[in-house]
Order: C-alpha cells, then sequence, then structure tokens
C-alpha cells in the first residue's frame, strides 16, 4: 500500500505541469527525501541520510578497473567523486549513457519505493528547486508507482527465498566454494561474492558495491541456489545507524550522524584482483559528504528560480552609434 499523501501531491504536481521538489519527512524516523519534478514527471530522488556509492558501484559492474581509476582520479574532487564519476566514463566511453540512466533509475525505483511505503509522512513543496544529482529523464508518477510494486512483489519473493520470515538484508552468508560456475561471466555476482566472508551481512555487502538491497538480495539468492554460499547467521537489523547503508531502509532505520559504527563497512577500491576494500585514507579521498539534512522542523526554504527583471532590448527602435570614421590617408 503506498502513502496517498505523497502520491497524492505527485499526481497533482503531475497535472499542473509543476516543476520543482516535493519534500517529505517520515514522523517516526526523521528522515527526510526530496523527490523531484519537471513539468510534472519524476526525475530523481534524494534521502538526506543516503548516499549512493557510484564510484563502487561502476567498479562492482566492471566498467572501471585498475588503469581506468588511475587515468580519471586527478579529475575527481575528493568530495564529489561519486557524483562526477558518471559524467566522467560517458565522457571517455566506458559506459553509454542509457547505461548510466540505468543506474540511476535503479537507485530512484529504491528509493521512491522506500518513501511510498511509509505511513506517516509530512508532505510540502518547493517551487522550482531543481537538481543534477541521479537524475533520470522525467517520467510519469503512474509508470513509477506501477514499477515500485512488481519491484517489491520481486523483492519479497527473492527475499523469502533467502530468509524466510526473517530480514534478507542482515542475513550473514558464508561462502562454501567459487562463483565461476554461476557467475556466467557477471563482474556484479563476482563483486558480491569476493565481499562475502561470513560476517558482513548483506546490506553491509549492498553499501560496500553501491547495490542497493534489491539487487544485493538478487545475488544473494542466486548464489544461495548455486550452494555457492550458505546461510551462516541471521540477526536482527539495526535500529540506528550513522546513516542508510540502503535506501530502502529509509522510514525503518533511524540515521544518526554522531553515532559511533565501527563495523561500517568499507567501499570498493581498485586494486589488483580481487578488490580490496578501501583503506581509512584512501576512502576518504572518495566518500562525498553527505547532504545537509532540512531538520529541526524549519525546513530551508528555497528561493524560486527566474529570470532578472531586466528591460528587454527593441532592436527595431534602438539606436546603434555608427564607429567613429577612419582618418582619411594623405
Amino acid at each position: 500500500m503506498v502513502n496517498r499523501q505523497l502520491t497524492n501531491a505527485l499526481v497533482l504536481a503531475a497535472e499542473r505541469k509543476w516543476t520543482g521538489a516535493v519534500l517529505v519527512r517520515d514522523k517516526k524516523t526523521g528522515s527526510e527525501a526530496s523527490v523531484y519534478v519537471y513539468v510534472g514527471g519524476i526525475y530523481s530522488v534524494e534521502l538526506d541520510d543516503y548516499q549512493p556509492g557510484f564510484l563502487s558501484r561502476l567498479i562492482a559492474a566492471g566498467h572501471i578497473d585498475a588503469a581506468r581509476l588511475a587515468s580519471v582520479r586527478p579529475s575527481l574532487d575528493r568530495d564529489s567523486a561519486d557524483l562526477m564519476v558518471g559524467r566522467i566514463v560517458v565522457d571517455c566511453g566506458w559506459i553509454s549513457v542509457d547505461r548510466l540512466a540505468e543506474y540511476h533509475r535503479e537507485y530512484l525505483l529504491a528509493a521512491l519505493g522506500a518513501v511510498l511505503n511509509c505511513r506517516s509522512l509530512k508532505v510540502r513543496e518547493s517551487k522550482n528547486e531543481i537538481t543534477s544529482r541521479w537524475c533520470i529523464l522525467p517520467a510519469r508518477i503512474e509508470e513509477l508507482v506501477a514499477e515500485t510494486e512488481i519491484r517489491k512483489i520481486q523483492l519479497d519473493r527473492a527475499s523469502a527465498a533467502l530468509a524466510g520470515e526473517g530480514h534478507a538484508g542482515s542475513c550473514v552468508l558464508r561462502p562454501m566454494g567459487s562463483a565461476a560456475s554461476v557467475s556466467n561471466g557477471s563482474p556484479e555476482l563476482d563483486a558480491f561474492m569476493r565481499a562475502t566472508d561470513g560476517v558482513r551481512s548483506v546490506d553491509e555487502i549492498a553499501a560496500m558495491c553501491g547495490f542497493t538491497r534489491a539487487e544485493a538480495v538478487f545475488h544473494a539468492s542466486v548464489l544461495t541456489t548455486a550452494g555457492v554460499v550458505v546461510l551462516a547467521a541471521m540477526p536482527e537489523p539495526p535500529k540506528e545507524a550513522p546513516v542508510l547503508r540502503v535506501p530502502e531502509e529509509f522510514g525503518v532505520l533511524t540515521a544518526r550522524p554522531g553515532l559511533v559504527n565501527v563495523d561500517a563497512p568499507r567501499r570498493l577500491a581498485l586494486a589488483p584482483q580481487p578488490l580490496q576494500p578501501l583503506q581509512p585514507a584512501e576512502q576518504a579521498e572518495v566518500a562525498p559528504p553527505r547532504r545537509v539534512p532540512r531538520r529541526s522542523g524549519a525546513w530551508a526554504e528555497t528561493v524560486p528560480l527566474g529570470r532578472p527583471k531586466t528591460p528587454r532590448r527593441d532592436l527595431t527602435t534602438e539606436v546603434i552609434a555608427r564607429p567613429a570614421a577612419r582618418p582619411s590617408e594623405p
């Protein structure tokens, strides 16, 4: 069941051909999100407590190897590598714009589905607010809601196969063999297998590789069905953490930035295969800062975008001075 208050707001925005951000706050956890709309179509969803690990995602997908990372590292700002790397890999011809949009769409569907699944939301509009982060082509709300519902059904089935009635994101898997026989050349499946160590949970592996929970649970179910990994433990999911590990935790886990989390998974770094976790100094080099949340009940007001009010030039009546005559030659 989707949140009717939010869907009604988005449907109304579509009918008005409205541009801006629909801002939501989950009353249970205090988490906040922004659903960006352009002329009525949704093109981005940002969660204040979640930053997609897009550099790690491209590494896990095999689009960036050690040589490629070394070549683009000078162009990556240490505070916004995840935001910059998409444009860079497209400019280099390593992936297509359509493939990049598919990754962005996965993040959007995961985030939007989690927000729509919240029962109690505070909703408001911020007219003309825009973003350039994790964008897709503007899509109709009805289309995206249908996709999130199909995606939820598929995730529920995979979760039931992996964890039964337990929490799939908390499952800890232990490797029992090589994934070469089942990966069929899938870099993502190989990356998930390399990160499986009998200690990390599925959600922690997802955060490490830049996956959504849906992607991670799918990989886990494939490997468990093949007998390559087995379920080692299934602890209770945490109720609090410094940040959300996957977008699907929105409205379920309370993010407390000051909370100490010594077991937080590190994101993938490029090294000679197999890929290894980042060292602390290297991790800081590619980890972008979190967005500044609109907290404390006083949400940040945005200034509507508009053209400066300057009089238009009328070139049909404006007198244009002629250039000075050149002195005659003797």
